[in-house]
């Protein structure tokens, strides 16, 4: 059990950066933890947005290439903070093949 704040940094790799489908996945799977989990988008002037609200992370405005700091405190923050890792990381390689061109 961790009551103390513990965060990660992590890369936005998906061309269309954070956008609605992965905000959605990522909410969803942070409403499952009982931690308080925030993100900070430090690539650029952001405020500490809850991880739990969908129109607070798209406050963030996070791109490719951004770099977003995790945070979370409560008695599941490192399974909370590994859990959205493994979302983000999962999300740009799934997505990747749907946003590819069609073929003729």
């Amino acid at each position: 059990m961790t009551l103390e704040p513990i965060s990660t940094h992590c890369t936005v790799n998906h061309p269309l950066g954070l956008h609605l489908r992965v905000g959605k996945d990522l909410v969803t799977i942070a409403n499952q933890f009982r931690a308080t989990i925030t993100v900070q988008n430090l690539s650029r002037p952001s405020p500490v947005v809850d991880a739990k609200s969908i129109l607070q992370l798209m406050q963030l405005q996070a791109r490719q290439g951004h770099t977003l700091c995790l945070s979370a405190q409560g008695p599941d923050a490192p399974e909370a903070l590994a859990a959205l890792r493994r979302i983000l990381d999962q999300t740009a390689r799934l997505d990747t093949t749907e946003t590819a061109a069609p073929e003729p």
